[in-house]
């Protein structure tokens, strides 16, 4: 029997940018899949043009995908929050369906953020289609042809959690945007190879984190260490935190460079790189991971790399409201992130889980 992916694409308020990566993927040679694209809550005209989208009236263009013309109809699956979390669905017409013609649009009452969004499609996933793999895919990436079968063969061949591929820069394909992921002693995580020649990172590796822009997980490892946390993570350090318990739980994460997948970056927050908003969740977000994963012994480092971060942006980018939403966010959430430590399933000696961290000062 084939092995099976359910691939999440989490939308906002950016449609155009989900419908090519529906068909990124549609256009792989993989053989069965599902495509579950879940909407935040959109106050655009997502779900209205995804749904034009599914019946074929959406010219598409893309430089990756070589196409300029209407799409081929889809048989859309539509699901509110609710019947998604009771799995309402009608499981025997969708299997009679090819994957590359059906789609799974799930449609959230709020906006849950990057980890609760996600949370909801994958745990429809794991109940109801019960994939043997779960591919992140950001709605602003796209995965080439051969993606999927060599994350899969990859994953299946090493035994391992989670395998992430090379991630080109959409912007300029001859970049890296990432190589796997690097997790700091300060609590600091970086995207490995960022802005490298594409010609480098050749080897396939493990790694200490992944991006979750694209990333492929085994069912069994996330039955096995959770989900995203996203009673803590709104926005940014989610994909650390998941992949360090990921690490905690005895898994592996590994680097697939014969993998490749492009993204553009800042499509879905519309270019809010310095915003308030991502100053002060990546402030609490950055601290909370380190508290719950890292090793008590770096906690003098990964709290002067939060003060050096505020500073920085106190000082320099005048973010003062931001900062100081950050630390009462970070106050508020510090007993659960105790809680949420202890809770860890460490099945992995301290020791091991450091081989692969870092020291690594960010360059902001």
């Amino acid at each position: 029997m084939p092995l099976r992916v359910s691939i999440i694409i989490l939308n906002w308020n950016n449609w155009q940018a989900t419908i090519e990566a529906i068909e990124s993927v549609h256009r792989s040679n993989f053989e069965d899949y599902d495509v579950i694209v879940v909407d935040n809550a959109s106050t655009d005209e997502s779900v209205k043009k995804i749904k034009e989208y599914s019946v074929g009236n959406i010219r598409l263009t893309s430089k990756y995908l070589t196409m300029n013309s209407l799409n081929k109809p889809l048989h859309l699956f539509e699901l509110s929050e609710g019947e998604a979390k009771r799995g309402k669905f009608n499981k025997a017409l969708y299997r009679k369906i090819d994957p590359d013609r059906r789609l799974i649009l799930i449609r959230n009452r709020k906006n849950y953020g990057f980890g609760g969004g996600n949370n909801v499609g994958i745990k429809f996933a794991l109940t109801v289609l019960k994939p043997d793999y779960i591919l992140l895919l950001n709605n602003d990436a796209l995965v080439a042809p051969k993606t999927l079968s060599r994350l899969v063969e990859s994953a299946e061949t090493l035994k391992a959690g989670v395998v992430t591929p090379k991630i080109l820069w959409a912007r300029n394909p001859h970049l890296i945007d990432s190589a796997g992921g690097e997790y700091s002693k300060n609590g600091y995580s970086f995207d490995r190879g960022k802005f490298k020649p594409s010609r480098e990172f050749n080897n396939r590796e493990e790694v200490s984190t992944v991006c979750a822009a694209c990333s492929l997980y085994s069912s069994r490892t996330l039955e096995k260490a959770g989900l995203f946390n996203d009673r803590l993570f709104f926005l940014y350090y989610e994909d650390t935190d998941l992949a360090s318990r990921i690490r905690w739980a005895g898994e592996k994460l590994i680097y697939e460079p014969s993998a490749v997948a492009y993204h553009y970056g800042g499509k879905s927050t519309k270019g809010l790189e310095i915003s308030d908003l991502v100053v002060s969740h990546s402030l609490k977000g950055h601290l909370l991971c380190a508290i719950i994963n890292l090793p008590k012994k770096y906690a003098p480092l990964y709290v002067l790399g939060n003060v050096v971060y505020a500073l920085y942006n106190f000082i320099l980018r005048r973010k003062i409201k931001a900062v100081a939403e950050g630390y009462l966010m970070l106050l508020s959430a510090l007993p659960r992130a105790i809680r949420e430590r202890n809770n860890v399933k460490r099945k992995i000696s301290e020791e091991e889980f450091s081989r692969l961290l870092i020291l690594k000062w960010r360059a902001f």
